[in-house]
């Protein structure tokens, strides 16, 4: 980006850089922009931001930690108390179903934020009249 200076010479320097006031008119700037409701706002609907791969592996993720998790308290636990393996498999199934827990929870609140539009293919039509499926 290029500007002239006071003898008509290119510079190199953003304008306001070269003499004067580094942004004169910056708050002009910022109460139009304000004015015109750009500032801050959306123009339109927020798009969902986890693609179908990033949901599967956050599920999955949080599947596998949860059963982590509960292998963790039950061996440590086993070695405190002496009872090994028995609170390490009983930690482990209780991991377990947290987990199962965890992903029937959040993909129920995938599902409920996800935002349908009339373009998206969400499978074969189920409402079929005759039984030859045509």
């Amino acid at each position: 980006m290029s500007n002239s200076d006071e003898n008509g010479a290119k510079t190199d320097a953003p304008k306001g850089l070269v003499g004067g006031p580094p942004t004169g008119d910056l708050d002009a700037r910022i109460r139009a922009a304000r004015q015109r409701g750009g500032y801050g706002e959306y123009k339109t609907e927020p798009k969902e931001h986890l693609s179908g791969h990033a949901k599967a592996a956050r599920l999955g993720t949080e599947f596998i930690a949860a059963i982590i998790v509960g292998g963790f308290i039950g061996y440590f636990a086993d070695m405190g108390l002496g009872t090994s393996p028995w609170l390490l498999l009983v930690m482990v199934l209780v991991g377990f179903v947290a987990g199962v827990m965890n992903v029937v929870r959040s993909a129920a609140r995938m599902n409920a934020e996800a935002i349908i539009t009339p373009k998206m293919d969400l499978g074969p039509d189920t409402h079929r009249d005759d039984a030859d499926g045509k």
